[in-house]
């Protein structure tokens, strides 16, 4: 599959996820927590396992910003195993904090909203990772099991004096 395809899908996959998040919140939260775990494990450490240097080549083969380049030729070169597995903890507690839900599900949202936002520049196929950045954005909105204060930013902006920004 070539890297229009690729992009074509994930798209397209990000986009089914945004529908969940705005159909049914907390099973998105629950489905994207899941899927963060799925990727850590079947990404990250499988390219720990099998290559390693396949890391800098993510960062090195097409990236949308310049400094991401020399990061990857300069730091996560030097030791691409670690970074990979240090990358696949993060995820892996991302996605088990958004299972779990309530106030650290919120965070487990706003790391991975975070780490979608950080990689969406890797290349013109991780860029539909703003879609699904966008998807974690909504559940942190519109989630009933999360605290209240967050659910309320969602439904209307006001002022201090009670007007209606939206």
């Amino acid at each position: 599959m070539d890297m229009v395809q690729q992009t074509i899908v994930w798209a397209a996959f990000c986009l089914a996820a945004l529908g969940l998040a705005l159909w049914r919140p907390g099973a998105g939260r629950r489905a994207l927590g899941i899927f963060f775990i799925v990727m850590a494990v079947g990404i990250n450490v499988v390219f720990v396992l099998a290559a390693p240097d396949r890391f800098v080549d993510l960062g090195t083969s097409a990236p949308l910003l310049p400094p991401y380049e020399w990061v990857f030729q300069h730091v996560i070169a030097k030791a691409p195993a670690v970074f990979g597995l240090l990358v696949a903890s993060f995820e892996i507690t991302m996605g088990l904090l958004m299972i779990t839900g309530g106030q650290w599900g919120s965070l487990g949202l706003l790391g991975g909203i975070v780490f979608l936002l950080v990689i969406a520049p890797l290349g013109p196929w991780t860029v539909p990772n703003l879609i699904m950045a966008a998807a974690l954005g909504v559940i942190l909105l519109r989630d009933p099991r999360l605290p209240s204060s967050l659910r309320g930013v969602s439904s209307s902006l006001q002022t201090r004096d009670g007007s209606t920004l939206v």
